[in-house]
């Protein structure tokens, strides 16, 4: 070879380099190792090979050429941090520990060795070492976004999941747009239970890179979650076709038919996942219990032990083939004993030995199995009916009682507690019509309101016979307005079977309990063939949203045309093929607020869900961002009754003075009131929405889902609260006087509280207790947030 050494590796080196920058790294590592063959020791040479083979995925390729640069270039800081880097790539962080510091020997302020000082010794536990690394790192460049994300890792590590959430936001605004840094703020909003603000940040991931497949799976995993069934269907699918190996998506497709019912639909994408990774223990155990839901129990127990031959450490495995085995007739203790050994807390194992030993008539040994399940899970209906049933057995009659009435408490549906409590009542010689249960099938509206009462103060024993009531619609019910479909030949449900109809359900112009009769919506979906909810047009998308699988429109408030459309009732005669060509024509119809009683016997209930109604994300997080421009703090949304509503007798009050809830510190309200109600104070920021129906329904619901708590006397707005699960404490006299005030009496769901005067107390009585109960919230939200002085103005405006 002619020419000078040093020269000709010159030549090579510029080639090598033009050929990477163009994107020819196979060239240019050619080059590279041409370089190496004249001068091994040509560190420029070794370390661009070494960042062309950490790039390709082979960190410990790199590793090895990043040790041969910094062998013969000790003082080079950038060839000590790569080998850092590719050594914590490779799975070695002790060696990338040493390295950065080595880096930061030579060249203290490189921010990137100190991110990799922290990430190394943050992972190893060293947290304070990892803390003061990513703060030098921020400090030195402030626009660094992998300094914040460390810290949010060290921080969510640590167990402080808000600290860390911010850190992570922070990163992502340093990012800007890239779809990287929304991916990475939405994986934290989904790792810290936070799913309406993952739905915005996958979406903003998806504005930016539609195509990304993995966006489009956690997407669908977020709505799955929230209950959303067609929009996490919708995800899965466009996850799906996107990359259609995408074996978590499809796992996750299969468990979302199988949690609708739908399990010929679910088995498809779970035996196309297990064709794609035939070891994802997820799919198999799906996969057997959709063939145990139809009965397919050997094919179940097939499924299970595959899964369990994967990985025989996880308990729910071997509970689920107890499931199988049981359903096959054979010996199923020992699955559920090894299930209970792997996870001594599980309370599906507990549960199911107790059944088991039931039926083996052994109730001292069933009660104390239940009693253990249903400590670890106290809300749970069937747990606590099953312990009822054996402390029975048992002769325990007054413990078994209370679980019986427990139960209900959460699922009046069940039938077997009540069946439990009839041979109780019967066995203690209370068979009078008044008691349990199994008494009067309707009560008078006073009735049902005095068991409202005895729930919201958990008094359960002398009150239950108030409770399993709904009123009875003869009752004080709202008139509804007579239009198009009321006057239609539709006949009206009267509680027969479901399966084979298609049921239409109106609701009124004025909402009234249609908001609370939704809680039932569901169980009508999942019973009738088809359900058709016609609604007033600002509604319409609330509940469309809700309730995926029934058709909503929109009503017509204009006056019917002559000839109505009808449809004719079902009769035994088969339908001619005219009658098949129109599936969609409702055969029977309900109104919104009369479901709950029809459904009373088998399925109405002081719904079990926390919330059945969802705001628009988008215009969740608007709102949200409104309302952070006016403080932290506990945020507590106030309505004022109507001032002639405000009276415990004859004599009517005045307007209430809340003053003492206005000037709490650490507490932010928002008056939903018109303007000059709130003691003198100027209106707030939502009086445009005020009552909600004045203003935009969809508004309305997103600025009540970002509130932590409402105050509010027995209104719509109120209804609307508890449907979407905030927190409402209802103050005033509905439910509590025989439904006053022109409103119905129904439940409003898990998150309301009832507050009433005491007896011969006004209504203003009422604001030193709601204070002094919003100061204890407030105490325990107030964290790390800024407090609001008590001379600060409680009514804050929105801009």
């Amino acid at each position: 070879m002619s020419g000078h050494p040093t020269r000709h590796t010159d030549s090579l080196l510029r080639k090598a380099v033009e050929h990477q920058k163009a994107g020819q790294t196979e060239r240019a590592a050619r080059f590279y190792r041409e370089i190496l063959r004249i001068d091994p020791d040509h560190g420029d040479a070794a370390h661009r090979l070494g960042r062309i083979a950490h790039q390709a995925g082979r960190p410990q390729a790199a590793a090895a050429l990043f040790t041969a640069a910094a062998r013969g270039n000790a003082t080079v800081a950038p060839y000590h941090l790569a080998l850092g880097l590719a050594q914590w790539d490779s799975g070695n962080p002790r060696a990338a520990a040493a390295s950065a510091r080595r880096t930061l020997a030579l060249c203290p302020s490189d921010p990137a060795a100190l991110c990799l000082l922290g990430a190394v010794t943050g992972w190893m536990g060293d947290r304070r070492t990892a803390l003061r690394s990513f703060h030098a790192a921020a400090r030195l460049d402030p626009t660094l976004p992998e300094a914040r994300v460390g810290l949010g890792r060290v921080w969510e590590r640590a167990g402080n999941g808000n600290v860390g959430l911010r850190c992570y936001q922070a990163a992502a605004r340093l990012r800007g747009p890239d779809a990287d840094g929304w991916l990475m703020l939405a994986h934290a909003f989904h790792r810290f239970d936070h799913p309406v603000e993952a739905v915005s940040a996958y979406q903003e991931v998806l504005k930016r890179d539609v195509d990304r497949a993995a966006a489009w799976a956690n997407l669908g995993s977020v709505w799955h979650a929230l209950g959303q069934a067609g929009q996490a269907q919708q995800a899965y699918g466009e996850a799906v076709r996107r990359a259609p190996d995408h074996a978590d998506a499809l796992n996750n497709l299969g468990l979302l038919h199988l949690g609708m019912g739908g399990v010929a639909n679910a088995r498809p994408p779970l035996n196309v996942a297990l064709a794609v990774a035939p070891q994802l223990g997820t799919a198999l155990v799906n996969l057997g219990v959709a063939e145990a839901a139809v009965g397919r129990f050997e094919a179940a127990a097939v499924w299970q032990g595959r899964a369990l031959a994967l990985n025989p450490q996880q308990p729910e495995g071997w509970n689920n083939l107890g499931v199988a085995r049981k359903g096959l007739g054979q010996a199923a203790t020992a699955c559920w004993k090894r299930a209970l050994a792997l996870n001594p807390a599980f309370a599906d194992a507990l549960g199911n030995l107790g059944a088991d030993a039931i039926d083996r008539a052994e109730p001292d040994a069933a009660a104390r199995l239940l009693g253990r399940a249903v400590r670890l899970m106290p809300d749970h209906a069937p747990l606590c009916a099953a312990h009822g049933r054996a402390l029975r057995d048992a002769g325990r009659l007054l413990e078994a009682a209370r679980q019986c009435r427990r139960s209900l408490a959460v699922a009046p549906s069940l039938t077997d507690p009540r069946r439990v409590l009839a041979t109780i009542e019967a066995r203690l010689g209370m068979n009078g019509s008044d008691r349990g249960p199994m008494g009067a099938d309707r009560a008078p509206p006073h009735r049902f309101s005095r068991g409202l009462l005895a729930l919201d103060r958990a008094v359960m024993e002398p009150n239950w016979s108030d409770c399993v009531h709904r009123p009875d619609p003869g009752h004080t019910a709202p008139a509804l307005p007579t239009d198009g479909w009321e006057r239609a030949a539709i006949p009206e449900w009267q509680g027969e079977a479901l399966a084979d109809q298609r049921l239409l359900i109106t609701v009124p112009a004025e909402p009234w309990d249609a908001f609370s009769a939704a809680a039932c919506w569901p169980d009508a979906i999942a019973l009738a063939e088809r359900v058709e909810i016609r609604c007033p047009p600002t509604m319409a998308s609330l509940f469309a949203r809700a309730f995926p699988r029934a058709e909503v429109r929109a009503a017509i408030d204009a006056e019917p045309t002559a000839t109505p459309p009808t449809a004719t009732p079902p009769t035994a005669t088969p339908p001619t093929a005219d009658a098949d060509a129109d599936r969609s024509t409702p055969t029977v119809r309900i109104a919104a607020d009369r479901l709950p009683h029809r459904l009373r016997d088998r399925l109405g209930r002081l719904p079990a869900r926390t919330a059945w109604l969802y705001a628009d994300a988008g215009r969740m997080a608007e709102w949200r961002e409104r309302l952070d421009r006016l403080g932290g703090g506990l945020r507590v949304g106030l309505i004022q009754p109507d001032p002639a509503a405000v009276a415990t007798g004859p004599v009517h009050e005045p307007p209430l003075d809340w003053g003492p809830v206005l000037r709490l510190p650490g507490v932010t309200v928002i008056d939903f009131q018109e303007p000059g109600v709130l003691g003198g104070l100027p209106a707030g920021s939502a009086a445009p929405l005020a009552d909600g129906w004045r203003g935009d329904l969809e508004e309305t619901a997103a600025l009540l889902s970002c509130l932590d708590l409402m105050i509010a006397p027995p209104r719509s707005l109120a209804e609307l609260a508890v449907a979407l699960g905030v927190p409402v404490w209802c103050y005033g006299a509905r439910g509590l006087d025989g439904g006053t005030g022109g409103e119905s009496s129904l439940p409003g769901g898990l998150t309301r509280r009832v507050l009433r005067p005491e007896p011969g107390q006004p209504m203003s009585s009422l604001v030193m207790r709601i204070a002094t109960d919003v100061r204890r919230l407030s105490r325990l939200n107030r964290g790390g947030d800024a407090r609001i002085t008590a001379d600060a103005r409680a009514v804050r405006r929105l801009n």
